[in-house]
Formats: C-alpha cells, structure tokens, sequence
C-alpha cells in the first residue's frame, strides 16, 4: 500500500468518527434517542476496531517496508562494493594495458632496429658478394697469367734448352777445330806457337772439351712421364736430341705413336703426340724415326 493510500484512509477514518459524533447528536434530540445512541456506538466501536485493524495493518506493512528498505540498503552496499572491486579490477586492467602498450613499443622499436640490422646486413652480404665476384675474377685472372707464364717459362726453357745445345755444338765444332789445326801443324811442323786458332766469336772458353762424342749410333730411350698429348723422353741433347726431332714410340715392337721433340735438356727431351695408333704410356721404348723406320724396313 503507498503512502498515499495510507493518508486516504485516516482521513476517511477521521471523517466517519466525525459523521459518526454528528449523527448521534443529532439523533439525541429525537424521541429514540438511546437506540440511536447505541447503535451509533456499536457503529463506533465497529469503527474503532476497524481503525485499529487498519493501524496494525499499516504498522505491519511499514515494518515490511522497513525490512525492503534495510534490504535494498545491503544490495545497494553490496553493489557498490562490486562497483569499487569493479573500478580496482578497471583500474589494474588499465595500468595492464598500459604495460603492455609500453612493451609493444618497446618491441617495435625492437623490431625496427633489427630490421635496420638486417638491412645492413643485407647491404654487407652483397658488398661481399661483390668483393667475392671480384676476387674470383682475379683468381681466374691470376690463373690464365699463371698459365700464360708457365707457357712463357717453358717456351724460355725450350729456348735455353736450344741455346745450350747450340753452345754444345759449337763447343765441339772447336774441339774439332783445334784437333784437325793441331793434326795440320803436325803434319807441316810448324811451330806450337802457330797452333793457336783465333776462337770463333761467341766462343764460351778455351780448352773445351765436348760433353758427349759424336756419334751415329741410332738414339733410343724411354718414355718417363705422360701428361695429355705431352710426352717426356728419357734422352736430352747430350744424346743428340734436337729440337724438331721426331721419334717413334713402340711397345713390345708394335708401333704406338710419333713424338715430335719441342723442348729439349741435357737429360731429358719433350714433344707432343703428333701420330698415334695407340696412347703412349711410361716405360715405352722410342727411337729416332729414320733409324727405327730402317730397322723396321730390314
């Protein structure tokens, strides 16, 4: 019941004891009065009684809305309680949210400068790379020189080769010069003073001596070493190998190859594969062409 409903029946209450006091005054002066008095009071008490009924039905109802009230006090307290644990929970949530704001710009920048990192990495790696190209280039550079000067230092070699041949040769050809001058003197006696020859320019020295006699016994060796279509020989110039030479190889008197002579030593001479029927190999037999060529004839 609200609380105007409540002023509502008071007053209406109220008025009918009113009414009620009127009536009986007003029936006091007719000729029944004491009826009208009594029943005006059985009427009062019965209004009285409901009053009293209405009261205590008031009072019950406003404890009632007492105890509602109390009640709402404790939710409202226990809401506001979930309010304030609510805000603490807001307010931790915020400064969460806030940490992780600040490590995710912290990882960016992160992120930035090992990117940066990376880039410059990237930019090393090809500056090395580049440096690598560069340097194999000149590997294979320095290789084809190496190359080109191995071809110099044999085509010097050959050439030496060839000088020291020569400068055999004429150290012979004066050997042989001094023999026949020495035999002509005798022959004609003449004075030993007159048998000095004047030496021939370029001459090496005097009283020389030839490393090897001169020979036309056929010149056979065998082969030392193979290496492609180069062949190197076991006789030299101080067999009588000469430049342009060419000599068979043979093995087990079957016919391998021909091996044109282009450099020469003392010891040892080298040519290439200029004919073959077969690939020589290390410990095949050679010869001059002509002299195997007529021993093949006979």
């Amino acid at each position: 019941m609200s609380t105007l409903t409540k002023v509502f029946v008071v007053l209406l209450v109220v008025f009918s004891i009113a009414f009620t006091a009127m009536t009986v005054s007003i029936v006091a002066q007719t000729a029944n009065w004491r009826d009208v008095a009594d029943r005006y009071e059985e009427h009062a008490r019965v209004a009285d009684t409901n009053l009293r009924n209405l009261i205590a039905a008031n009072a019950a109802e406003l404890a009632a809305a007492r105890d509602a009230h109390r009640a709402q006090l404790e939710q409202i307290a226990e809401l506001e309680r979930q309010l304030q644990a609510g805000r603490t929970e807001v307010s931790q949530l915020t400064a969460d949210m806030a940490k992780a704001a600040a490590d995710k710009s912290s990882a960016d920048a992160m992120s930035r400068g090992l990117l940066a990192q990376l880039q410059s990495c990237e930019s090393g790696r090809g500056e090395y790379k580049k440096q690598r190209d560069e340097l194999e280039q000149q590997s294979i550079d320095l290789q084809r020189r190496n190359i080109d000067l191995n071809d110099r230092v044999n085509e010097q070699t050959a050439r030496i080769a060839v000088l020291q041949e020569q400068r055999r040769q004429y150290e012979q050809q004066i050997h042989i010069l001094r023999t026949e001058n020495e035999k002509m003197a005798n022959e004609t006696r003449r004075l030993t003073s007159g048998l000095s020859l004047e030496e021939p320019s370029g001459a090496a020295v005097t009283e020389v001596v030839a490393l090897s006699p001169m020979t036309a016994a056929p010149i056979r060796g065998h082969v030392v070493e193979v290496s492609g279509d180069l062949v190197t020989l076991s006789v030299g110039s101080a067999d009588g190998v000469r430049k342009d030479m060419v000599f068979v190889v043979f093995r087990n008197d079957q016919y391998v190859c021909d091996i044109k002579v282009s450099m020469v030593d003392p010891n040892q001479a080298a040519g290439r594969v200029v004919q073959a029927a077969q690939t020589p190999k290390v410990g095949d037999e050679v010869t001059d062409a002509l002299r195997f060529k007529g021993s093949r004839g006979r």
